[in-house]
Parts: C-alpha cells; structure tokens; sequence
C-alpha cells in the first residue's frame, strides 16, 4: 500500500490553485438530499436578521418553490435586505405571478443572460448560464451544492410524497459557518453588482466566528458562451487534450516516452479560461495515495481526467465513481459510458446508482480532503457555466462523506468488464455518438 498523503500536500496544491490560504474555523453541516437542504436553507432565512442572499439554477413555483416564496417575502416584510439572482434559463418555471409577488415584497430580484430579447439582445450568450445553488444569511452562514428549488426535491431520494409525484432526486448540499461564508458572499455581491448596482458591501462581512475546526474554501469558476469560444481569435486552449480519451498512457508515445503532439480538432472551440474546479479535483487525484471516491451526476470529462483516474488505479489507489443509472440527460449518460471500458480495464470500480436519479457531485480523497457543490465534471460546468464548490481538508468531514458513499453503494449496481464487453451494439452506437458530441452537451 502507499504510503497516505499529509494534510500539508492537499492544502499546499488549493492555495497554489487559488493564491491565497484556506480558511481555518468553520463548523460544516453535510445536507442529504432535497428535504434536509430546503429545511435548514429555510430555517436559516427565517432567523435572518440583516441580509438573505440566494442564487440558484432552477426554480419553478411548485410547492418547494412557494415555501421559499413565503420565507423570503415575509422577511423582506419585516426590513431584511433579500436579495434573489435567478438564472434566465433555469428560473422559467418560476412564472410572472411567482415574481411579481416577490418584487411586491420588497424582495430584490436580478436575472442573469435573461432570454428575451427585448431585455438583452445578446442572445449568442445562452449558453452561458449560473448553475450556482448558494445561499449566503447575515454573512455567517452558506449553503452551496446540488440541491435546486424545484418539486423534484419534496422527498429524499427514491421516496414519493404523493402516488403521482416522481421519486425524489438523490442529491448533496453543505452548510457552512466561519470564516469561508465571506468568500460565499463575495462572490455573490460580485455578480449581483455586474448586473446592476451595489451601492455598499457595509454590513455584509461581519467579524467572524470561528464555531468549528475544519479548513475550507470556495472555488467559482466563471464560464463563457459557446459561441465566445469561437470569435475568441488567438484565444490560449486549456486542456484540450480529448482525441486520446480511449486509448492507453503509452499511445502516442515516441520512443524516449514523451507524448507526441495531436493535430487539434478544428469543430472543437478554444478555451480561454482556466476552469479551477477541474483543476482542483485533478490535482488532488494526482496526489492520492488511498482513495478517489467520486459522486457525480454528470460525467463527461476530457481525456486528461479519465488518464487521470486510470494513472491513480494503476498505481494501488483504490478509484471509484458513482455514476447515475437515471438521469435527466440522456446524451450525458452515454456519453460518461464510453468512457467505461477504458476505466475499467485501469482498474476503476465503476457502480451506477439505481433508486432514483443521481445530481450529487462530489467527491472524498485519501480521507482528507472533500468536495461539495454545483460542479459536474463535464464540459458544461468546465468552461460554459458559473459554478460554486467548497473545497474542504478535514479528516472528521471526510468520514462523513466516506460514510455517505459507501451507503450509498448499497443501493448501486457494480459494473463489470466481462459484461461490459456484452453490451448491445445499438448502446455502443448511443456511447460513440454522445462521447463525439459531448462538448456540445
């Protein structure tokens, strides 16, 4: 076995990712699923006393919707600052009644890419979207992950409230106090100010408390249209490294083992950005030394993370994924299944998660280091969307999430090389159309 990684190297490879130190102090609450979240978010709005801060991806005016409703207008009723960010995409389902009951509130509400054209004519930016789910209370605490406000999230995973209604989704949120909130909200005041005004942050970073021990940090990254790629110019690539996504390490290799260069692809857009999420999950899976242990709801990413996870399991790391056996995105699902033979020949243990569909996304390494966010590792949450992850190095937290993930294993289904390879033709023909296009999902 390998010998286990200290505390210093993961925290060493973070704060070199983000130029600046991780934040000691903080007491984190792991949330699972829809009821869990929504019942500490509203909890924690009903005790607001200064400011309430929410951005989330979808919101519709069901049921969980109208509870925030409620929670959020009868504090903006009560002189709280609240503060809504919706994305133009992702908020269509809250319709014109649901908002114009909360602007009568007083509830101060923004709209990031908005669709109609007659609010912004830039309708080439749609494919840039907030997938960010935070909230952010008087500046102390912070709630980030997977969890939307939608009815899908009335149950936890798999349970009905209603003979009609659709299992709840299985999903991971996170309820930070301490010194991390103030990197929470600001990025949230960022944004809100990009898209309007801001006349003053006073008020909004309180002195603070140090309720916990857990070393913790936010990484957002911020994304750009599609089309942004293409008139980019001379825009730098960044990780572009796709075409060798099922071969071996050793493919392209000259006989001094240096890689060769690939001719690019030229449908494939330039980046320009460097997607510091992706960044952090693949520095830390080149630092285990025990366990990559991966809960992911979407899973498309380039070759340079699948060569990754293969390099770990080659060398003694024990590397497992659960994937979704349901999911809302088809294209997706086959598009992370091409990738299956590849992972399980490197020796990745590979299990897809049956009761209801999977939107978690998160990860534990080494049991030490954790995330927990709105991040899925694909091209989307790479480079298109804005997203928000809280990184986390804490031995205590990170038995926690190794504890969530070997329950939720129990409700897997492990797949197997020898069956993979059985597999019909038409779900290989799915796998190669979906992994061809997976930039595009």
């Amino acid at each position: 076995m390998l010998p286990q990684r200290s505390e210093s190297d993961f925290i060493e490879a973070l704060t070199a990712l983000r130029h600046r130190p991780l934040i000691g102090g903080n007491r984190l609450t792991l949330l699972r699923d829809g009821p869990q979240t929504h019942d500490a978010q509203l909890a924690a709005i009903a005790a607001a006393r200064h400011h309430v801060h929410l951005e989330t991806y979808l919101l519709t005016d069901g049921v969980v919707g109208q509870r925030y409703a409620d929670a959020l207008t009868e504090r903006a009723r009560a002189g709280v600052r609240v503060r809504l960010m919706l994305d133009g995409i992702g908020a269509l389902g809250a319709g014109d009644d649901y908002r114009q009951r909360l602007l009568d509130a007083g509830v101060r509400l923004r709209e990031f890419n908005p669709v109609n054209p007659l609010r912004d004519p830039r309708l080439w930016r749609v494919t840039r979207r907030t997938h960010r789910k935070t909230l952010i209370v008087d500046g102390r605490i912070a709630f980030t992950g997977g969890v939307n406000i939608t009815d899908a999230y009335r149950s936890a995973a798999g349970e009905r409230v209603g003979d009609d209604d659709e299992p709840g989704w299985r999903d991971t949120h996170l309820m930070i106090e301490g010194p991390a909130v103030a990197e929470f909200q600001r990025v949230f005041l960022t944004y809100w100010a990009r898209l309007g005004s801001l006349r003053s942050t006073r008020g909004y970073y309180p002195a603070p408390s140090r309720p916990g021990t857990s070393l913790a940090c936010a990484i957002t990254d911020q994304g750009e249209g599609f089309i942004d790629h293409w008139v980019g110019g001379a825009a730098r690539e960044v990780e572009q490294s796709d075409d060798d996504e099922d071969s071996d390490d050793d493919r392209d290799a000259d006989d001094d083992g240096a890689r060769l260069p690939r001719p690019r692809n030229p449908l494939r857009p330039k980046y320009r950005i460097k997607p510091r999420i992706y960044h952090a999950y693949r520095d830390a899976i080149s630092l285990a030394q025990q366990r990559v242990w991966i809960t992911q709801a979407y899973f498309a990413p380039n070759g340079r993370f699948i060569r990754a996870l293969c390099r770990a399991a080659r060398r003694g790391v024990d590397v497992r994924l659960i994937l979704p056996a349901r999911t809302d995105a088809s294209l997706l699902k086959y598009a992370a299944r091409q990738r299956y033979a590849r992972l399980l020949r490197a020796g990745v243990r590979i299990h897809e998660y049956q009761p209801a569909v999977l939107h978690a996304k998160t990860a534990v390494i080494d049991g030490l280091w954790s995330t927990v966010g709105s991040a899925n590792l694909d091209y989307r949450s790479f480079f298109h969307n804005d997203e928000a992850n809280a990184f986390v190095i804490c031995p205590r937290f990170a038995r926690q999430m190794e504890a969530m993930f070997e329950d939720d294993l129990q409700r897997c289904t492990r797949i197997h090389a020898s069956a993979w390879r059985r597999r019909p033709w038409r779900q290989r023909l799915l796998e190669a159309f979906a992994g061809a296009i997976k930039w595009l999902l």
